[in-house]
C-alpha cells in the first residue's frame, strides 16, 4: 500500500511527520516529488524476514519560464591523450566531442581542458567561454603519447573547477579515458578516497570509459563515490552524441546539493542499501545522492532487518532528505517518520502488502546476486558464474509464479540469456566479444541497482535517449517508420510487436532482454 495514495493504510500503519504533510502542500513548487512504499506494512509476529522500503524520486521535465536562464556551468573537460588512443580513430572522435561540447556553452560559463597521459597538462586554465574558437585550437592540437595518469588527471580538473566553484553554477568535471590507470596513484582504494574528496569539495567526476581497455569498475567507482554519472562509449562514433547527453542532462540540473540519511529506530538490527555508495555517521547511515535533473526517475531501496517483538507499531527509524533547489536557490527539507505494525492476522497482512515494493526488492536482490556473478566472471570463475544465474533464475521464476509480474519475467529473461553468454566468455575471457559483454553487463546493472532498467526493458510511456537507440535500430530493420524522438508511442509498441511476431519472439509489445539482443542491443 502506498503512503500516499492508500489513505486506510496511511491512517493505520505509517505515520509521517508534519514535515511531510507541509511539502506535499507545496509539491508544486519543489522539483522532486518522492513518494514512499513499505513491502509488508503489516508483519505477521514471528515472521523474521527482512522489511523493505522503497523510495521514487520523480523530477519532471522542468521549463524554463521567459527570461529565466538555465544555470550557468563550471565545468573540466579531461581528456585521455595517452598512446592507446591514436587507435580505432578515437582521438578525432574525442576531439569532435568535446568541441561540440563548446559551442553550446555560452560566456556565462566556465571551461578549463586538461590533457593527461603520464603527464598532466592544463591546456586552457578555466575561463569564460568567449573564445570558443581558440579552445578549439588547443584541442585540435592534441596528439596520442605516453601511458595513463588518470588520476592525476581528474585531481587537475577537480583543482580548475574549485578554485571558480559558484553555488548558482553546476560544477562539474567530464573525465574520459580509454585505458588503465598506471601511473601516478592506481590502487582503487585512494582513487575512490580522492573521488570523495572531489565530492565534499562541491565538485562530481563524470566518468566516460571508451572501447574495451578501460576498467570499468573504476570508472563507475569515481562516478558513484564523487556523485557523477558513468558512461561506457561502446565505440569512437558515439563519442559526441553521449558527451552530448551529459551536458544535456547538466543543464536540466534541478536538484543539487543532496543529502539523504536514515537514522534507524531502536529495533532495527540492520540495514543495507542498494544501488548507492553510503557511510556511517553513528547510527545514522548516510546515502551518497548525485545531483537531480529534469526529467529523471530513481529508485532506492533500502532492506531493514528487525529484532523480533510483541505486536503493535514498530518504528522502524527517520528518512531524512533535503536539497537545494536550482531555479531559485531554496533549501528543501523533508523528513519521513516509518512505522509498521506487528499483527497475528495473517490475511489482514497479506491484503495490506506492497506490490510495487515487493518487486523492486525482489529486482535490486537479484541484480545484486547478478554482479557478484559478473565478480565470479571477471576473476575467471565461469563455470560458478554460470551456476550461479542459472540458480538465480530458477529462484526468482519461483517467486514469479505467485506476483506475475512482467518486470521479473524480463529480468528472469536477462538471466537465461547471460548465463549463455558466460559459457562463451568463459572460452575466450580476452577475446574483444567477452570485454563488449562484461562492459554492457555491468552498465545495465549499474543503472538497473537504481531502478533505471531502459537497457534491457523498454515498454510504452517510455522515453529517453535507450528508446531513441530503439528507434533506431527498428528503423534499420525496416519494421519502424515513425520518427527518432523517444518516445515510446502506441506506434512503436506496434512495430515492436510486428517485428517480435516476424522473429519468433513473445509478441507483448515490450523491447526485453530477447528483443534488444535480435536487435544488437543487448
Amino acid at each position: 500500500m502506498s503512503l500516499r495514495f492508500d489513505h486506510r493504510i496511511f491512517s493505520l500503519v505509517v505515520v509521517v511527520s508534519a514535515i511531510l504533510v507541509a511539502s506535499a502542500a507545496i509539491a508544486k513548487t519543489n522539483p522532486v516529488v518522492t513518494s514512499i512504499d513499505i513491502d509488508r506494512p503489516l508483519v505477521v509476529a514471528g515472521d523474521d524476514r527482512p522489511l523493505y522500503v522503497l523510495v521514487r524520486f520523480e523530477v519532471p521535465e522542468q521549463t524554463l519560464p521567459p527570461g529565466k536562464q538555465r544555470p550557468p556551468l563550471n565545468i573540466a573537460l579531461v581528456l585521455d591523450r595517452s598512446g592507446s588512443m591514436e587507435t580505432a580513430g578515437k582521438l578525432p572522435y574525442l576531439k569532435r566531442a568535446a568541441k561540440a561540447i563548446i559551442g553550446r556553452m555560452t560566456p556565462r560559463d566556465r571551461l578549463a581542458v586538461v590533457e593527461y597521459d603520464d603527464l598532466i597538462t592544463v591546456a586552457w586554465p578555466s575561463s569564460p567561454v568567449e573564445s570558443p574558437v581558440l579552445v578549439a585550437k588547443v584541442i585540435d592540437a592534441l596528439t596520442p603519447r605516453g601511458n595513463t595518469d588518470l588520476v592525476g588527471g581528474m585531481m587537475a580538473g577537480v583543482s580548475q573547477v574549485r578554485r571558480f566553484l559558484r553555488r548558482a553554477a553546476v560544477n562539474r568535471v567530464l573525465l574520459l579515458s580509454d585505458g588503465l590507470a598506471n601511473e601516478g596513484v592506481t590502487e582503487p582504494a585512494e582513487i575512490r578516497a580522492l573521488a570523495r574528496k572531489a565530492r565534499e569539495a562541491g565538485v562530481p567526476v563524470t566518468t566516460l570509459g571508451l572501447g574495451l581497455e578501460y576498467d570499468e569498475d573504476l570508472m563507475q567507482d569515481i562516478a558513484q563515490n564523487s556523485g557523477g554519472a558513468y558512461y561506457y562509449i561502446e565505440n569512437p562514433a558515439q563519442t559526441a552524441s553521449i558527451f552530448q547527453r551529459e551536458l544535456s542532462s547538466l543543464f536540466r540540473t534541478a536538484a543539487r546539493e543532496v543529502d539523504l540519511r536514515f537514522i534507524p529506530g531502536e529495533m532495527v538490527e540492520d540495514i543495507r542499501v542498494f544501488g548507492y555508495p553510503t557511510h556511517s555517521e553513528g547510527r545514522t547511515t548516510v546515502i551518497e545522492f548525485s545531483d537531480f535533473h529534469g526529467g529523471e526517475q530513481r529508485n532506492l531501496v533500502i532492506r531493514i532487518d528487525l529484532e523480533p517483538g510483541g505486536v503493535g507499531p514498530v518504528r522502524l527509524g527517520v528518512l531524512r532528505f533535503a536539497y537545494d533547489t536550482v531555479d531559485d536557490g531554496r533549501r528543501v527539507e523533508q523528513n519521513r517518520e516509518l512505522t509498521v505494525e506487528v499483527t497475528r492476522d495473517i490475511d489482514r497482512a497479506r491484503h495490506a502488502a506492497n506490490r510495487e515494493a515487493i518487486v523492486e526488492a525482489a529486482l535490486v536482490e537479484a541484480e545484486a546476486e547478478h554482479r557478484t556473478s559478473l565478480r565470479l566472471l571477471d576473476a575467471g570463475d565461469w563455470e560458478d558464474a554460470e551456476r550461479r544465474l542459472k540458480a538465480l533464475a530458477a529462484d526468482l521464476a519461483a517467486r514469479n509464479a505467485d506476483i506475475g509480474d512482467v518486470r521479473l519475467a524480463k529480468k528472469i529473461e536477462a538471466l537465461e540469456i547471460e548465463s549463455r553468454s558466460v559459457v562463451a566468455v568463459g572460452a575466450a575471457p580476452m577475446a574483444a566479444p567477452a570485454q563488449m559483454y562484461l562492459k554492457r553487463s555491468k552498465q545495465r546493472l549499474y543503472q538497473a541497482m537504481q531502478g533505471r532498467r531502459g537497457l534491457y526493458m523498454l515498454e510504452a510511456g517510455d522515453a529517453g535517449h535507450e528508446v531513441e537507440q530503439l528507434q533506431r535500430a527498428m528503423k534499420d530493420t525496416g519494421a519502424y517508420a515513425g520518427p527518432v524522438d523517444g518516445a515510446y508511442t502506441p506506434a512503436l509498441e506496434e512495430a515492436v510487436k510486428a517485428y517480435q511476431s516476424a522473429n519468433n519472439l513473445t509478441r507483448d509489445g515490450i523491447a526485453g532482454p530477447a528483443t534488444l539482443k535480435a536487435l544488437g542491443l543487448y
